[in-house]
């Protein structure tokens, strides 16, 4: 892929970093941009498909840069990591 896109969702305030394809620590940088370019406390939801961008962004949020709100995997690898900016 190597695209990132920010997507309304239907949930409102949240917004989609669409990570698929890339490799650490690109999914962490695009977070970080949407994070800087949005107001405190919006939501967010990368989708990764690689496996150490949970752990990543897990890290991230316990240095208080944002709330971590939890991450699932679907059966196409996808993972959908959810954090709330500070």
């Amino acid at each position: 892929m190597g695209i990132i896109r920010m997507m309304e969702t239907s949930k409102p305030h949240t917004s989609i970093v669409d990570a698929r394809g890339l490799m650490c620590p690109e999914p962490l940088v695009y977070l970080r941009r949407a994070m800087r370019n949005s107001p405190a406390g919006a939501e967010f939801e990368v989708w990764a498909t690689d496996p150490l961008a949970g752990l990543d962004i897990e890290a991230l949020c316990a240095r208080g840069a944002c709330q971590y709100l939890g991450c699932t995997s679907g059966d196409d690898g996808v993972l959908k990591i959810r954090v709330r900016g500070a």
